[in-house]
């Protein structure tokens, strides 16, 4: 099923969609090292820093609303006509990329309230190695979307 009325606002819709998503990306990659500061330092001068008020904002500020965003485009995309080659098996792979891009996104909020909470059972070198994530799958998707094999 595809939204004929949509189609003269593709190009808005596909710049809108591309937006929120390098804000989604740059927010999820970004929150591993910021996390990775905080499990350095400690949770007395975490608090003190501010630590748990900045990875809120951010979390609440740019990444919630971006993901957001970037799904509501990408749906309205979906449902523009001849916005997808319905044959091909790329986007097949991409939305099982974004489905785990959003696993990923929760995961994120889940480390982030038990660093809040004085737990955290990931050391440093975990979140340092978790802003890799994001971009792995960012280079997949875009790589898909471009190239369309």
């Amino acid at each position: 099923m595809t939204i004929a009325a949509l189609e003269p606002a593709y190009r808005f819709l596909l710049a809108l969609h591309v937006i929120a998503v390098i804000l989604w990306m740059a927010g999820m990659i970004v929150l591993p090292a910021i996390y990775a500061q905080h499990r350095t330092i400690g949770r007395a001068l975490a608090d003190q820093a501010g630590f748990a008020a900045l990875e809120r904002t951010i979390f609440k500020v740019i990444v919630n609303p971006a993901m957001y965003a970037a799904w509501g485009f990408g749906v309205l995309l979906i449902l523009t006509p001849r916005a997808i080659a319905w044959g091909a098996w790329w986007w097949q792979i991409k939305v099982a990329a974004v489905l785990l891009l959003s696993w990923y996104h929760g995961a994120l909020s889940a480390w982030r309230r038990q660093l809040r909470d004085g737990g955290g059972r990931h050391g440093v070198r975990f979140y340092q190695t978790a802003t890799a994530i994001p971009v792995g799958f960012i280079v997949l998707i875009v790589a898909l979307v471009v190239i369309q094999p």
